[in-house]
């Protein structure tokens, strides 16, 4: 905690006035620095301290399980300074606090804003001088080129990315299913780069396609492609189908899943085999045996 970093905490609320107890950890304990309380005849309550807590050094930055933390819009705590540190600490994991304004959950809903259908869970958000703005730039840049791979991809290339996070989309409108995976950018675009950058998304789409076309079944929980047994997850086939060892098994499913690609397969041979015997030069005077 050499280094001063001080957080701000802010709210689109901007009058309220928000109570927080010292949370427990993510196995239901006080944290270290948070101590039981005793109360006295009076009401009043105090720290239950053993006799080495007592002597400690730190006990002045030790917190009451009871201890009432009030954040308001614009409210502080500077990382540097013990005590801070421990308040924030104590109440950072509550629901009620996300990391920046525009966080979302696993469904791309904004925590603090939410959608059409319910309300925000969250209600304050953390700013730390210089990073919240780096965050936002950065998350624009990639919903950026996530949305600019979209744009410049075909129809057929946008259809079957829909398929691919579970939207089939074939029999609507072409912009429809644009605009669908365009959302999808602005929502998870890490998600949408990864269906054009990632290395296995031709191996998703082969196998998607191969169970579509029946050609990959589920058989006892397995993913059977005749009698090879590619795994029991589509992330397990992938895997198998990635080996250098199963290389005759993958070119037999991608010619059999996409019969276009044998005839692509056999004029690439025949032009090959052209090349390596070229015709015979009539001056040359060499006969082609």
């Amino acid at each position: 905690m050499e280094n001063k970093k001080i957080i701000t905490l802010r709210t689109p609320y901007k009058l309220k006035e928000y109570h927080f107890t010292p949370l427990p950890d993510r196995n239901g304990l006080r944290k270290p620095f948070v101590k039981e309380v005793r109360a006295d005849a009076d009401g009043t309550t105090h720290m239950v301290l053993s006799e080495e807590e007592r002597n400690d050094p730190n006990s002045k930055y030790f917190l009451p399980e009871d201890m009432d933390i009030v954040v308001t819009e614009g409210t502080t705590f500077d990382l540097s300074d013990p005590l801070d540190y421990n308040k924030w600490e104590a109440i950072k994991d509550s629901d009620l606090i996300v990391p920046m304004r525009d966080a979302r959950d696993e469904n791309g809903v904004l925590l603090i804003d939410g959608d059409k259908k319910r309300y925000g869970i969250a209600e304050i958000y953390v700013d730390v001088a210089g990073e919240d703005s780096e965050r936002r730039i950065n998350r624009r840049k990639k919903i950026l080129e996530a949305q600019q791979f979209v744009l410049n991809d075909s129809p057929n290339g946008i259809l079957s990315k829909c398929r691919l996070i579970g939207r089939d989309m074939k029999n609507a409108p072409f912009t429809d299913a644009q605009d669908y995976l365009l959302e999808e950018a602005d929502k998870h675009p890490d998600r949408v780069i990864d269906l054009y950058r990632g290395q296995d998304t031709g191996l998703q789409l082969l196998l998607l396609e191969g169970r579509e076309k029946n050609i990959i079944n589920k058989v006892n929980g397995w993913l059977m492609y005749g009698d090879t047994n590619l795994g029991a997850t589509d992330e397990a086939a992938v895997m198998f189908l990635k080996s250098p060892m199963n290389t005759k098994i993958f070119e037999a499913l991608k010619r059999h899943v996409f019969p276009e690609y044998a005839v692509q397969y056999e004029h690439q041979a025949e032009d090959k085999k052209e090349i390596e015997e070229p015709p015979v030069n009539p001056q040359s005077g060499n006969k082609k045996k």
